[in-house]
């Protein structure tokens, strides 16, 4: 990590945040993954290798810490009092794109098998049915493609590949409108009613769908910055 030089506060403080990867690493250790594999799906655009590299320097700076249950055994990431502390800036930063930065997401911001794994980090563990529970996400256009999360036993599982389970509750979708839903872009109802997403099962899984997850934490700031993207910019230009 570069040394910017300076007995300054924010200049050491930068130190620890040197590039644009570190505090989507500090988001995932903080909605709880613990494996490389899964600190990896929460940001797949990150190669393996470099990711190994910053979460050795994380470990170097007192950030994170690593446990091993024994030789050949993989290690699980934990952050430590630093980095708990740390998180309060990254939540900061996004509180911050939320009422400058965050408008319509682009094509190449569309990603099924990252939004089910982010959707998947906010199950509802006390909502949840209690038995196993196989939705499945049929997503459309850029993006997009076939997915499902599997409830079951208090967990949630992701699947890229059919799991092999009957189906129980079924979302049909354009991508960009669920991405836009669990954002807190458009509501569930205002998506249904345009028939972007489409709710196929029992009625008792229809109705609880929202009641398995829980909010992402940005999702009433965002929601309540909808229509603001030309008010965003005159407010950053005149100030």
């Amino acid at each position: 990590m570069a040394a910017f030089g300076e007995y300054c506060p924010i200049a050491v403080g930068a130190e620890y945040l040197p590039d644009r990867w570190t505090p989507l690493i500090l988001r995932e250790l903080m909605m709880g993954s613990a494996g490389f594999n899964e600190i990896h799906r929460g940001m797949p655009k990150i190669s393996r290798t470099l990711l190994s590299q910053r979460l050795r320097q994380l470990q170097a700076r007192g950030i994170v810490s690593k446990r091993s249950d024994g030789p050949g055994r993989a290690g699980e990431y934990r952050l430590t009092p630093a980095g708990l502390d740390l998180c309060q800036v990254v939540a900061a930063l996004g509180q911050w794109a939320t009422r400058w930065a965050f408008t319509e997401p682009r094509d190449d911001h569309l990603d099924g098998a990252w939004l089910l794994w982010q959707l998947h980090q906010y199950v509802d563990v006390d909502e949840i049915p209690d038995h196993r529970t196989c939705i499945g996400f049929d997503l459309r256009g850029p993006g997009g493609g076939w997915f499902w999360i599997v409830l079951d036993r208090g967990a949630a599982t992701v699947c890229q590949a059919d799991p092999g389970f009957e189906v129980d509750l079924l979302v049909r979708a354009e991508n960009r409108e669920l991405h836009r839903w669990f954002l807190g872009r458009t509501t569930m109802a205002e998506a249904r009613g345009a028939g972007a997403i489409v709710l196929e099962g029992p009625d008792e899984h229809v109705d609880g769908f929202l009641r398995w997850f829980t909010d992402q934490p940005f999702r009433d700031a965002i929601a309540s910055m909808r229509g603001r993207e030309d008010e965003m910019l005159v407010e950053a230009l005149s100030d």
